[in-house]
């Protein structure tokens, strides 16, 4: 027996399975915690099909999963009450920071960002991780181009902030 599902059903699952690895690795970055990041993205599957007749045909529908993911990631980080400290083998281990180059290691500077208020953290992993530019930050985010600017710069402060605690 065949289950008959609706066209736009059917296109909207066609993304869902095209950038599964990309919501995936995002969701990761965000919540730091192979488990968390399951549970957001499971979440975010759920939500974007419940509302999918909010979706406007021919719009990005990447961009707009991701505007989901991210609203559910800020309202669970709200939340959450305690930072739990995550085992080294959740982290991936793929630095995109050259060691020679870097006193740190790459899970030093991912304790580090744990650490930033939410916001920074997301341009931190978005811009230096992700290696968006900040234009694709403001849309991707739906902030003005000049709040990317300051976040960006107030998150590096921060950063600089916690690492030179962190050493001392």
């Amino acid at each position: 027996m065949k289950i008959m599902m609706p066209e736009k059903d059917k296109v909207f699952m066609n993304e869902v399975y095209i950038h599964h690895k990309y919501f995936m690795n995002i969701a990761r970055k965000l919540t730091m915690n192979e488990y968390d990041a399951e549970n957001l993205l499971q979440d975010t599957y759920i939500r974007a099909f419940r509302f999918l007749s909010t979706f406007e045909p021919g719009s990005n529908s990447k961009a707009w999963i991701f505007r989901i993911m991210k609203n559910l990631f800020i309202n669970f980080s709200r939340k959450k009450q305690a930072h739990p400290v995550y085992p080294i083998d959740t982290i991936i281990n793929e630095p995109h920071f050259n060691e020679e180059e870097s006193t740190l290691k790459y899970y030093e500077i991912i304790k580090i960002i744990e650490k930033i208020k939410d916001d920074y953290r997301q341009v931190i992993i978005l811009f230096h991780i992700e290696e968006f530019s900040l234009l694709e930050i403001s849309k991707k985010l739906n902030w003005p181009l000049g709040t990317v600017k300051s976040r960006l710069h107030r998150a590096r402060k921060e950063f600089k902030r916690v690492f030179e605690d962190s050493v001392s």
